[in-house]
C-alpha cells in the first residue's frame, strides 16, 4: 500500500508545482504605463470610432514591386538597355499595380525602370529574358544612385521606388550592380545621369 501512495503523492505534487499561476488576472505582474492606449482604442478600452486613424508621418520610402512605368506610353531609352522615369508618384507616366499608397510625402519622388521596348546591345537576345530590378537606392554626397541588378525568372522584380530627392545641386544616377550587366551604362562610364 505504501509503495502505491508515494508515487501518487509525488505525481500530485509535480502537477501542482508545474501548474500555471492561480492568481486572478487583475492581480498579475503586468502593468500598463499611465496614459498608454492601444491603437484604435479610447480611454475606456472600447474601439474608437470618433476619428479616422491615418498613417500620419509615414513616408512609404523604398524599393517597390507595385510601381511600374506606364505601358501605354512609349518607352524611350534613358541609359543603355533601360528606360528610366523620375517624377511625382501621381504622374501618369507611372502605374500602380494595385492601390496607390495614400498620405505620401509630397516632397518624395518616384522612379521606375523598364527594359521593354528598349534596344539592348550586349543584353539578352530575347527581350523577355531582360529582367532589370532595382536592388538599392544609395546616397553618395548630394547625389542619389539607383543600383540595377538582373534577376532570374523565378524572382519578383522591383521596377520602382519611392525616395527622397537628391540634395540641392545633386543628381540622380543609375548604375549596374556588376560590371558585366549592360543596364545603366553610357559609353565607358558606369553611371548614367537620369536627372
Amino acid at each position: 500500500m505504501w509503495v502505491k501512495t508515494v508515487p501518487l503523492a509525488l505525481l500530485g505534487a509535480l502537477v501542482v508545482a508545474c501548474g500555471g499561476s492561480q492568481d486572478k488576472p487583475d492581480n498579475s505582474a503586468w502593468q500598463t504605463r499611465e496614459g498608454f492606449r492601444s491603437l484604435g482604442v479610447d480611454e475606456n478600452g472600447e474601439i474608437d470610432t470618433s476619428k479616422s486613424l491615418g498613417f500620419h508621418g509615414f513616408d512609404w520610402l523604398g524599393v517597390r514591386h507595385d510601381l511600374i512605368l506606364n505601358p501605354d506610353k512609349p518607352q524611350k531609352p534613358t541609359c543603355a538597355c533601360l528606360s528610366v522615369e523620375v517624377g511625382n508618384p501621381s504622374d501618369d507616366k507611372f502605374v500602380w499595380r494595385g492601390v496607390k499608397p495614400d498620405n505620401m510625402n509630397p516632397a518624395n519622388v518616384a522612379v521606375a525602370v523598364s527594359a521593354f521596348g528598349v534596344d539592348c546591345p550586349g543584353g539578352a537576345p530575347n527581350p523577355a529574358d531582360r529582367r532589370p530590378s532595382i536592388q538599392a537606392i544609395d546616397r553618395a554626397g548630394k547625389d542619389v544612385v539607383i543600383v540595377i541588378e538582373e534577376l532570374p525568372p523565378d524572382r519578383p522584380i522591383a521596377t520602382g521606388a519611392i525616395m527622397r530627392p537628391p540634395d540641392q545641386g545633386g543628381h540622380i544616377y543609375v548604375r549596374p550592380r556588376t560590371k558585366v550587366l549592360p543596364y545603366g551604362r553610357t559609353g565607358t562610364k558606369e553611371l548614367c545621369r537620369v536627372r
